[in-house]
């Protein structure tokens, strides 16, 4: 089979969203139930959906490319559409990176004091529900590419 950058982004993109969901499952909890294992493991997936957003965004360009040269057309897909999602994927893509580094502070912190400051914890689970509205709604826009059915309903 031959993988390409459609096929990877095609298998990758929904990792962003729904490691941020995850993200932030975990470190609600760990906050609510003063667990520091959750807040850690949370830390950690925050930098991973990062990465995984990485990943998405620097695939999306060659399989943008894909579609929109696609001869004959992909019946379905609406290329119009891939500029509005491409540019929110780029905004993930800082927001996350952000959070990410933020989460590698408070690792570090936490490594070096034995412990981390409860507010910067917060902090972070703030940006992690920023990240995830803004995962939310790339997916919206890359699912609106291909899926009329999610296609807003023009008047």
């Amino acid at each position: 089979m031959d993988l390409s950058a459609v096929h990877i982004h095609l298998a990758i993109n929904h990792s962003p969203l729904y490691a941020e969901l995850f993200a932030l499952c975990l470190i609600i909890f760990g906050l609510w139930k003063a667990r520091r294992e959750f807040v850690t493991a949370a830390l950690v997936v925050a930098i991973i959906a990062a990465l995984c957003g990485i990943a998405a965004d620097l695939t999306g360009d060659k399989a943008a490319d894909f579609v929109k040269k696609a001869n004959p057309p992909i019946a379905g897909v609406d290329t119009k559409l891939i500029g509005e999602h491409d540019d929110s994927a780029g905004w993930f893509v800082i927001v996350s990176c952000i959070t990410g580094v933020l989460a590698i502070v408070a690792l570090f912190i936490g490594h070096r004091r034995g412990t981390r400051p409860r507010w910067l914890e917060v902090v972070i689970a703030i940006a992690i529900l920023l990240c995830l509205a803004v995962a939310a709604r790339t997916a919206l826009l890359g699912g609106r590419i291909h899926h009329p059915e999610v296609r807003a309903v023009s008047s």
